[in-house]
């Protein structure tokens, strides 16, 4: 597939030479960005959640952003372009399934914000998804905050002087493949999709920029569910609960078509998240384009029900 240059990606060789071009063409994300809104339809969804849970204690639950985790997990699994990335004017691919998101800790105007960022495996279900997701969140409102958080209060307290040359130092690094293996773990945006949750305060979804720091090559935005008038056949609409997604994605990391096809998937398991409680079936093929090398961390153990 390509020669390992990078701690969180493979250096693609065989692509077209279209795509080796369009990152010296266009050299910055938010050029290169395409803007586009889902609107999913969440009525069974809705029901399988309140089925689910319904004798189950509050950790074993499962909620609407675990299986918005676990259709974007699965969706990477089945169409690895979409974990790709630009570094260097150059397009790898990632060697790892990576979601970050901000967490609250407090529902409050002051209320500090932090980050979380988790490694998936391709074969996850909805239920090792929500362990996951669980033990980090618990983590990321903990008092103490994540490295992450402690190592931007360092290095925010130094004369200004010194945090630009940290920063220039550091995408210097970046562009050459060469950053610290600590540096890329503890950052957020080195991901493979980050994830703003608006809808879990109440808020409808805007379009968001993808940054130019890090290489995560997709931002997606969630919006709060609400009802919305829905095509139903035979040129009659009715009110159906839905959420928006707005999606920013990285145009040099695939084609539109492909890319398509992958929100269409995404939407299909949102509809159906029954699907994502089994294990995909991922040929040898499939798992040598993804090119995964780093497992994730071990299983959270889940509580006896």
């Amino acid at each position: 597939m390509g020669t390992r240059q990078r701690y969180d990606g493979t250096l693609l060789k065989d692509i077209s030479a279209f795509r080796k071009i369009n990152p010296f063409v266009m050299r910055g994300r938010n050029e290169s960005a395409i803007y586009y809104t889902q609107l999913i339809e969440i009525e069974e969804t809705h029901r399988f959640l309140k089925e689910y849970n319904r004798h189950r204690d509050r950790e074993q639950r499962i909620s609407l952003f675990h299986v918005i985790l676990a259709a974007m997990v699965r969706v990477i699994a089945l169409r690895p372009q979409l974990n790709r990335f630009i570094s260097g004017q150059r397009i790898y691919q990632r060697n790892r399934i990576q979601i970050a998101f901000i967490v609250k800790k407090d529902l409050s105007d002051d209320g500090d914000e932090t980050n979380a960022k988790i490694t998936f495996s391709p074969f996850d279900t909805l239920e090792h998804i929500r362990d996951r997701a669980n033990v980090r969140v618990d983590e990321a409102r903990s008092m103490d905050g994540n490295e992450s958080d402690r190592e931007i209060e360092f290095i925010t307290r130094l004369p200004r002087g010194v945090i630009n040359l940290i920063v220039a130092g550091w995408r210097l690094l970046d562009q050459y493949g060469i950053a610290p293996r600590s540096m890329i773990e503890m950052d957020p945006l080195y991901t493979s999709v980050y994830v703003a949750n608006l809808g879990s305060v109440g808020l409808d979804a805007p379009f968001h920029h993808l940054y130019e720091w890090g290489n995560a090559s997709i931002f997606v935005v969630i919006g709060r569910p609400k009802r919305h008038l829905l095509p139903v056949g035979n040129g009659h609409f009715e009110s159906r609960l839905a959420i928006e997604l707005k999606y920013t994605l990285d145009d040099r990391v695939t084609e539109g078509y492909y890319a398509a096809r992958a929100l269409s998937l995404f939407r299909d398991f949102i509809r159906e998240p029954q699907v994502l409680l089994d294990p995909p079936d991922l040929s040898p093929e499939l798992l040598d384009e993804l090119a995964l090398t780093a497992a994730p961390e071990a299983e959270p153990e889940a509580e006896p029900e």
